[in-house]
């Protein structure tokens, strides 16, 4: 009884109610608002309390955050991989306690360091906003990375997204976390400095007016929307007739200059479907247009022979392979293979041993009109990543990206992954064409909005003009980097200063 009263203390409850709403924030929701409560909540939860207890209460926070808003990964367990539903259920919850642990080791150092009763306003509030920054960055690359659910998504359509093109999400999610602190503050102390900080919010409204990026060229793009069933997608006797399926569409389309297919769109590697190929490719060449689409490649020869990988190819009047660097654990590639495979259906998957791609593979290439452009590809989970997003945008004129998001049926996940990838546009300032085989199929443009937008679990092309566009923006030049330097200048700053005051 007495752990029990403990646990439903009212920071306790506060921390889980906090974590619980978080996902509301992001799509397909919007509720901007709620991130900022959730972490206002966060902080109330943490007041008074020891670092151990602030450790808890913040995986509290995080296990509630990531049980609903990663929930989906529940359908593809369940529904696609054959894992029984109460253990799927477990799965999930065990995954989400797994990254609760992220933010509470951050929140650790923050209420051991900077959130005693006498430490000044000031400090606080800066050492909240670093340190979630930088929990939200750490969980980006540790163990290959999950950068997903981050405070910064829910702003995609406030005024703070005009710093989007200079920090990125991650700045927007600094910036979360400051005006949540300061709001805090400004409830607790009723004193107007506390309004100082949320200049950052008009002036992302007077950023959004810049273009960091310049158009200059147009190209006519479709993306095609096969909504071929996830349950015959990889049967043998289905192949054929997908690629029928894709090219009965294709060719309404011969006048575009690009032509996008989804990820995997061809099941079978390249080298068994070259014959084919060859004639797909002839065609389009007669049509002056570029198909661009993903399919499995294997090596059959030199030192990699064996090794196969999930890529993309572009034949007709474009070239270009490339293979998926950003793999998913348990999805595309099983972590302690040797052990785990064949202890339940979800391990095997088709196609769940794909190798990592160079991280220095050249651009797609496009021809038209005796001009070139360059097309930096992604596949599915790569365009989650802000920083390999940027660096290979910096010499394109298009993003594209493709997936199979029917893995995750009508849940949370695929609007989260499409708004993330209109995060993307919006921080390269290029347009983004994005084709899957069962939605959210889409164009994008520079300022991450959605120009045109095909419905969900139809078959169906989507056509419409993309502009080319040449520039960096101050992400894609400088990356993370001021942001680091000056979060640890900050924590170190404040913490010397607080210190001395002792």
């Amino acid at each position: 009884m007495f752990f029990l009263r403990q646990l439903l203390t009212k920071p306790i409850l506060v921390a889980l109610f906090s974590g619980l709403i978080f996902p509301f924030a992001i799509a397909p929701f919007f509720l901007w608002p709620l991130v900022i409560l959730s972490l206002m909540g966060l902080l109330y939860s943490l007041q008074d309390s020891t670092p151990k207890q602030a450790a808890f209460r913040t995986w509290l926070f995080g296990f509630a955050k990531f049980s609903v808003g990663v929930s989906w990964i529940y359908v593809s367990m369940h529904d696609h991989g054959g894992t029984p539903a109460a253990l799927a259920i477990l799965m999930v919850g065990l995954f989400a306690a797994f990254l609760g642990t992220f933010p509470a080791l951050f929140m650790y150092v923050f209420q051991r360091f900077y959130n005693a009763k006498n430490t000044p306003a000031i400090i606080t509030i800066l050492a909240f906003s670093c340190l979630w920054f930088l929990y939200e960055w750490f969980r980006s690359w540790i163990f290959t990375g999950f950068p997903w659910l981050f405070a910064g998504d829910a702003q995609l359509h406030t005024w703070l997204n005009g710093w989007a093109p200079i920090l990125s999400v991650y700045g927007l999610s600094f910036f979360s976390a400051l005006t949540a602190a300061t709001l805090y503050f400004l409830v607790q102390r009723k004193k107007i400095k506390f309004l100082i900080p949320l200049l950052v919010w008009p002036i992302g409204l007077l950023l959004q007016d810049i273009q960091w990026t310049e158009k200059t060229n147009e190209l006519k793009v479709s993306a095609v929307q096969g909504n071929i069933p996830q349950e015959k997608k990889w049967l043998p006797e289905e192949r054929l007739p997908t690629i029928h399926s894709y090219l009965e569409q294709t060719r309404q389309h011969w006048d575009s200059d690009i032509i996008l297919w989804p990820e995997t769109a061809i099941t079978v590697f390249k080298n068994q479907f070259q014959s084919y190929l060859d004639t797909i490719n002839e065609e389009a060449i007669n049509n002056q247009t570029t198909i661009i689409s993903g399919i499995p490649f294997r090596y059959s020869e030199g030192p990699h022979k064996g090794e196969f990988h999930n890529s993309i190819l572009a034949i007709g009047t474009g070239s270009g392979l490339y293979h998926k660097q950003k793999l998913v654990p348990f999805g595309e590639y099983i972590p302690l293979e040797d052990l785990i495979r064949g202890l339940l259906p979800f391990f095997d998957l088709p196609m769940s041993s794909f190798k990592q791609g160079d991280s220095k593979q050249p651009l797609l290439k496009v021809e038209k009109d005796d001009s070139l452009f360059l097309i930096a590809p992604f596949i599915c989970y790569e365009i989650v990543y802000p920083e390999l997003v940027a660096e290979m945008a910096k010499d394109s004129d298009l993003l594209i990206t493709i997936s199979n998001d029917a893995w995750f049926g009508d849940s949370l996940g695929p609007k989260q992954h499409m708004a993330i990838a209109q995060m993307r546009a919006l921080e390269t300032q290029r347009y983004l064409l994005r084709s899957t085989n069962t939605g959210i199929t889409a164009l994008v443009n520079h300022r991450g909005e959605i120009v045109k937008q095909l419905p969900t679990n139809q078959r169906a092309t989507l056509t419409a003009i993309a502009q080319t566009r040449q520039g960096h923006t101050p992400f894609m030049i400088f990356g993370l980097w001021p942001m680091l330097l000056g979060s640890l200048l900050l924590l170190s700053a404040t913490y010397w200063k607080y210190r001395k005051t002792q």
